[in-house]
């Protein structure tokens, strides 16, 4: 009978646990505060936990974000075939009026929808306790674990693993040496905010700034705050859905579709309105281009 007991109870806990959903982002604080020291205070936060800082930016406005990592999000990356995307953890600090948000992408939403095989929970702990916790956000029913580790947002539309794909080299080391030399390169559309090696593999992160030029009208579609313009128009803010990465995985360098990496963090909107991916038509065409461009017309 114990035995009984105990394996209905160890069930109806896998059934909670299934049942349970998780949203993309998640609100660490609000306050009315100064925004630089808003920014300085959270690298502090960070570093005080043991977490690496590993670049920061201001994609526009009164909006940094900050990306970092520790090592049970480098050993989780380095666990599963393609899980460098999980390392670079990205947190937002904006400022509305007085108030200044700190925010960040929710490190167990994206555990299931990377396939990691790892747990994130430590990290997410760490960052809890680090930068403190208000509410998760982004979804208003949000997702399973089931239903993140085949999303997709609707029929025809990319999965995780259908990612923009390219040439490869002829080794890692070549791959991640023309990668950061592309980005590098001032003026362009694509720049580099950090560069991440993946220990123990041979996967290295980069995240990629992307902000139109006047050289070329089109790169509107990839500009970030044109992109923010469209989808981001609810509080909390969801900054910390930049910045894009490029993974340099092995040999080949990819990066997320933009249809699966933009839907799964803004998985509520509408594909047609005001606020519709339909306004974003050409942004993953173009993000492809730019990709293509920077890592194979230069070779």
């Amino acid at each position: 009978m114990k035995k009984y007991t105990l394996f209905i109870l160890a069930l109806f806990t896998n059934l909670v646990f299934a049942a349970q959903t998780l949203q993309p982002f998640v609100l660490a604080s609000v306050e009315k505060a100064g925004y630089q020291q808003t920014i300085d205070d959270t690298k502090q936060k960070l570093t005080d936990a043991g977490f690496t800082l590993v670049g920061e930016y201001s994609p526009f406005g009164n909006n940094t974000i900050v990306i970092a990592t520790n090592d049970d999000a480098l050993k989780a990356a380095a666990g599963s075939k393609r899980g460098g995307y999980i390392a670079p953890l990205r947190i937002a600090i904006s400022q509305y009026g007085d108030e200044v948000e700190v925010s960040y992408a929710n490190p167990i939403y994206l555990e299931k929808a990377y396939w990691i095989k790892n747990s994130m929970q430590s990290v997410d702990n760490a960052l809890k306790q680090a930068l403190g916790f208000v509410k998760t956000f982004g979804s208003e029913k949000g997702l399973t674990a089931k239903k993140l580790k085949k999303y997709h947002y609707m029929f025809s539309m990319p999965y995780f693993d259908d990612p923009y794909e390219y040439d490869e080299y002829d080794s890692h080391e070549q791959a991640v040496s023309e990668v950061e030399k592309r980005l590098n390169i001032e003026g362009d559309a694509l720049s580099m905010v950090y560069k991440l090696d993946i220990p123990g593999t041979k996967m290295t992160v980069f995240g990629v700034q992307m902000k139109k030029t006047d050289k070329d009208d089109d790169e509107e579609d990839l500009d970030e705050e044109y992109q923010m313009s469209v989808v981001d128009f609810e509080r909390p803010g969801k900054k910390a859905y930049f910045a894009y990465e490029l993974l340099v995985n092995d040999k080949e360098v990819e990066a997320l579709h933009m249809k699966y990496r933009m839907a799964l963090h803004f998985p509520d909107l509408p594909m047609t309105g005001k606020h519709g991916f339909t306004k974003l038509m050409s942004s993953p065409g173009e993000i492809d281009d730019a990709f293509e461009e920077l890592i194979e017309d230069y070779r």
